[in-house]
């Protein structure tokens, strides 16, 4: 599929998107949930998951190369127009369902942290708009976005991991290796979904100017997101006993409630707020991709999409009670590992096999 060099983006930008793809609300109180798995080990497993995932960004780079296109070329040469369209829209329909996983995982914060008693609805109304704003400027656009999540405030609140080393205890690793291979392998899977987000690039990789000269800076930004999760889970285990961590539901949030300064007592209030960019960057990635996906399955302008998908969430942000976003959260989880850490891997065979099988024939 060609795409106009106008829409297309510089290849190290690549770096800045899929940075943003891998960094959302997962960040905030993943530290809980790979320490339930394998203690106060697990920061191994998040460095584990980084490697897996520099294979997958291999293996889209090899597959997305041959096909010259996106994910939905990719399966109209597998498989046809009718069924390869069937696997392409339930891929779009995964991006959406991350999407308000996404969503609805930050206005919970904003809930439990600063605004309790503001209905779910609104929040998420006007969350929706600015990503509308940018998913109907195009993907410039939301790259533009993504470059802005990084700079800020990202770079920002790297720093303020200064703060409880401080206080840190080392010995909180010791000792190392105490945990099964089955307990590290649960912590790996667990930090693989909290390291997703990469499979954006099925969609936007047509839309980068050179390819082949992006790869680098694609590992290069799985490298860097790795490396950031594992000093956040790190940070988190040498400030917290296990038995305080089990109490924290977003742990890096409770770090932040230790930094005083003498013109400002609640920091955590400018963290939550500085965040937003970094969500709505990420919502706008996934929404464009959903809906960018929908627009060529479907024939239709892209920004019919987009309006309906963000009345539906809006829709089930009210709907989803916390019993059932636990539900959501572990569907979104088992589609992420399944489709892209396993059927993936298949089709690129699949479709090496089938385009050997033509050249030959």
């Amino acid at each position: 599929m060609q795409v106009n060099k106008r829409h297309q983006v510089s290849p190290y930008l690549v770096f800045f998107i899929v940075y943003n793809s891998q960094v959302g609300v997962g960040i905030l109180g993943f530290q809980r949930t790979i320490a339930a798995k394998a203690g106060y080990d697990a920061w191994m497993g998040v460095i584990v998951a980084g490697c897996f995932v520099q294979v997958f960004i291999w293996i889209m780079y090899k597959l997305l190369g041959k096909a010259d296109g996106d994910i939905v070329d990719v399966h109209s040469k597998v498989f046809g127009n009718i069924l390869g369209n069937v696997l392409s829209f339930i891929i779009m329909i995964y991006y959406w369902l991350a999407s308000v996983s996404v969503l609805l995982g930050f206005i919970e914060i904003i809930q439990v942290w600063m605004f309790p008693t503001l209905p779910s609805w609104i929040l998420c109304s006007l969350i929706l708009v600015l990503v509308y704003y940018c998913v109907s400027g195009g993907f410039r656009v939301v790259v533009g976005v993504s470059f802005l999540s990084f700079l800020f405030p990202q770079i920002t609140l790297i720093v303020l991991y200064i703060f409880p080393l401080k206080t840190a205890h080392f010995s909180n690793l010791l000792p190392i290796m105490n945990h099964s291979y089955k307990e590290l392998f649960d912590a790996v899977k667990s930090s693989m979904y909290t390291l997703a987000g990469t499979e954006a690039f099925l969609m936007f990789y047509p839309f980068i100017r050179d390819p082949k000269s992006s790869k680098k800076f694609a590992h290069l930004a799985v490298l860097f997101t790795t490396f950031l999760y594992t000093v956040s889970a790190i940070v988190s285990f040498t400030f917290y006993s296990e038995s305080q961590l089990k109490e924290k539901i977003w742990p890096e949030l409770s770090l932040i409630k230790i930094i005083r300064l003498s013109y400002l007592e609640r920091f955590e209030y400018i963290y939550i707020s500085m965040y937003l960019v970094i969500v709505s960057s990420l919502l706008s990635l996934l929404l464009w991709c959903s809906t960018r996906g929908l627009k060529r399955i479907f024939k239709k302008k892209q920004k019919y999409f987009l309006i309906v998908i963000s009345i539906l969430s809006v829709v089930l942000s009210q709907l989803i009670n916390e019993q059932y976003k636990e539900t959501l959260d572990k569907y979104v989880t088992q589609m992420n590992l399944w489709i892209f850490y396993g059927y993936i891997p298949i089709l690129l065979i699949i479709f090496i096999l089938l385009k050997r099988s033509k050249q030959n024939g």
